[in-house]
């Protein structure tokens, strides 16, 4: 079953009452009195997101960075996190590298490591619930909002992730490459940054949707044009992609913008800009850039030189 059809049995489950005034279906829920609080939860499993023998330290700034992803997509400011950990052994983790690790990126991010839970079982599992707040009188960022004609915009280079991930997994296909391609790459995987000034920066010009995009472009561009009830065109030969990927991409016998199309965790923002803003939006996120837009219709297509390209499975969709 997909992760799709999962959530639309719990949203069609899930009752919203009082209290909360954002639920079930966007990067995070917002709470009331006074629409402020923020929520994300995600969760990493070993087998699933990760592989041991992992790095304890990087494991620890990997989930709580997926959640503070999420935080910035809502456009809220991070506040703490509750941490859960299921650990099938003393030796599964390093628990004070893990929180060395996590403390990092919190102490970067103004985050307080608030509380959480133990217990054991038998797969090492972390689980983040990340608090956020929005600013006084601001609304949350969502994904729907995007209109025909709104350009879609990315805020930085892609498939640096996927890249490290690879190459982290594959050490016979890493030693053909140079430390300088290598380090970037694998940094990307363990530790990515989430993108709270381009939070900021996309809010100050007025971007329609923000969604994050962690699960790969097209995946994510098809569920931002889905929530904003249009389709969305992505345009392959304009994709920013990061250093070191084409020559990855190319080992593995894929085009560069293929890859980056369809490689997951790079979490950057997705946003639906107006086109008279787009000038102002990419002069305001360093490293943005258009990757497409949005008309009428339903899905997502992805194009090359204007012809539309079939790229087979791509990015990241949970299946149980």
């Amino acid at each position: 079953m997909s992760e799709a059809s999962i959530i639309t049995q719990i949203t069609n489950a899930a009752t919203l009452r009082p209290g909360t005034s954002l639920g079930i279906g966007d990067d995070a829920a917002v709470l009331d009195p006074d629409g402020s609080v923020v929520l994300a939860h995600d969760l990493l499993v070993d087998g699933v997101h990760f592989r041991q023998p992992a790095d304890s330290g990087d494991l620890g700034w990997k989930a709580l960075a997926v959640n503070l992803s999420d935080i910035a997509a809502m456009g809220a400011e991070p506040v703490a996190a509750l941490v859960g950990l299921v650990l099938p052994g003393p030796k599964a983790l390093d628990i004070e590298a893990f929180y060395e690790g996590m403390d990092e990126l919190a102490a970067g991010t103004g985050v307080t490591i608030a509380g959480g839970d133990l217990s054991q079982g038998d797969l090492l599992v972390i689980a983040v619930t990340a608090v956020g707040r929005l600013a006084e009188d601001k609304a949350p960022l969502i994904r729907a909002g995007a209109t025909p004609g709104d350009q879609l915009l990315v805020t930085g280079p892609l498939g640096a992730s996927e890249a490290g991930r690879l190459l982290l997994e594959q050490p016979d296909a890493a030693r053909y490459f140079s430390s300088d391609v290598l380090d970037p790459l694998r940094q990307a995987h363990a530790r990515p940054t989430p993108e709270f000034a381009a939070s900021r920066a996309l809010r100050a010009e007025g971007a329609s949707a923000v969604m994050d995009c962690s699960d790969g472009l097209i995946i994510d561009a098809g569920r931002l044009a889905e929530a904003s009830g249009c389709a969305a065109t992505v345009e392959l030969e304009s994709l920013p992609i990061a250093e070191g990927v084409a020559d990855v991409a190319a080992a593995m016998g894929r085009s560069a913008d293929a890859f980056a199309a369809t490689a997951g965790e790079d979490y950057r923002l997705l946003a639906a800009v107006d086109p008279t803003k787009v000038a102002a939006t990419l002069r305001a996120v360093p490293g943005a850039a258009v990757v497409g837009r949005f008309g009428e219709g339903s899905g997502v297509t992805a194009v090359r030189g204007g012809d539309s390209v079939h790229l087979g499975p791509g990015g990241y969709t949970h299946r149980v």
